[in-house]
Parts: structure tokens; C-alpha cells; sequence
């Protein structure tokens, strides 16, 4: 039995084989047990920076809740539940360059860089954004995501997708003389709104950086 709010104490390394680490070098089994003791929410300096880390400590959060509510009832953990969640997660680290839908008549995947693309045609489309790209153009941001899709067949993605969780850094050059908190908020609103439209997500966050003005 477990004690209420607490995850079980037992939480092993995912099972059947090892798991590739995400596409920024970071640790699956070290997410997910982040995730499990409930500290999703509180980043390192590099998840801060990292949509990959931030979209699967968001899913890892999410399958992870059954657990969390079974350990604050004080109840054993059955085994088909524990059996159920590692399943999911093994399939939701299978390829973190995909989302995951499980519908009745199979898998469901949309690859990461058309996620990117719908976030930004989306966002181009906001009164005052007039230049949309799909990464951030401070250094060091963009430098990690240079860095984490070095050999992926397009690198300029920074996007991080995890079951039907996604997390997109959109930099935004503004027209000059707008409300730039107001044209980031749009950014926000329209992309978000387009992915759960339009790709089926559930959980999306939008960073928004609006790096540059145009007259």
C-alpha cells in the first residue's frame, strides 16, 4: 500500500528493451519518474528550454494519473493497472518524432514537423504577426533545437509531440506599433486552437517569442 499522494515505490526503468533517450539526449526512464513523484511541472534549466522534455513530462503526467489517484485512496496498485500504464508509455516512447492516437481501428501518428506547420500557418494568420517561424532565433534556445534534430530530416522543427500532447516555440517578428503582448496571445490562441482542431491534441502549449518588429 501506498502512501496518499505518493507514487508507488516501486517505479522501474520501462520494461521489454532499452528505450531510446528523446530527440535532446534526455533520459525516458528519468522523465517518467519525474512525472510520477509529481514534479512534471517543476523544470530543469534545460526542460525550460526543451519542448521535447516539456511535451512528455505533459503526457507522462497524464498516463500517470490512474496511479496517482489509486495511491491517494491508500489502494494497492492491481497489476493489470500497472500492466496497462507501462504498456501505453512503452508505445508513447516508441517514436517521439510522432503524436499517438489509439482508435479502435488502430494507431493514429502525425509526424512532429506537421504539427509545426499547422502551428504556424496558423499563427501567420493572427492580425500583427507578419513573419512566423517554427523555432525560437535566441542562441541558445535555437542552438538546442538545432541541436536535438540534428539528424532528423528537418532540423528548423522546434517542437516536441508525445502521444497527443504537443509543445511549439513559434518566434514571431511583429508589425510595428502593435500590442505585442496581445499579438503573442493571438499566436497562442490560434495555434493552439488549430492543433486540437486540427491534429485531434488534447494538451498543447505554445511558447511564443516575439523577436523582431517590421514597419
Amino acid at each position: 500500500m501506498t502512501d496518499p499522494g505518493q507514487p508507488p515505490d516501486d517505479i522501474q526503468p520501462l520494461p521489454d528493451g532499452a528505450v531510446p533517450p528523446l530527440a535532446c539526449g534526455a533520459d525516458v526512464d528519468e522523465l517518467l519518474e519525474q512525472a510520477a513523484h509529481g514534479r512534471g511541472g517543476q523544470l530543469t534549466g534545460h526542460q525550460r528550454g526543451c519542448p521535447h522534455c516539456q511535451a512528455a513530462l505533459r503526457e507522462f503526467s497524464r498516463v500517470w494519473e490512474p496511479v496517482r489517484d489509486l495511491a491517494a485512496e491508500q489502494v494497492s496498485l492491481p497489476a493489470a493497472v500497472r500492466t496497462a500504464v507501462f504498456r501505453q508509455l512503452r508505445k508513447l516512447t516508441a517514436d517521439a518524432w510522432y503524436t499517438l492516437e489509439l482508435a479502435d481501428g488502430g494507431a493514429i501518428r502525425i509526424a512532429a514537423r506537421v504539427v509545426a506547420r499547422i502551428a504556424r500557418d496558423a499563427a501567420r494568420q493572427v492580425l500583427g504577426a507578419r513573419v512566423v517561424f517554427g523555432r525560437s532565433t535566441r542562441p541558445r534556445i535555437a542552438g538546442r533545437a538545432e541541436a536535438a534534430t540534428l539528424g532528423h530530416r528537418h532540423p528548423n522543427e522546434a517542437v516536441g509531440v508525445m502521444g497527443r500532447t504537443a509543445v511549439v516555440d513559434l518566434a514571431v517578428a511583429a508589425e510595428y506599433g502593435q500590442e505585442l503582448d496581445a499579438v503573442g496571445r493571438g499566436v497562442q490562441e490560434r495555434a493552439i486552437a488549430a492543433l486540437r482542431d486540427k491534429a485531434g491534441l488534447k494538451d498543447v502549449a505554445v511558447n511564443v517569442i516575439i523577436d523582431d518588429v517590421i514597419t
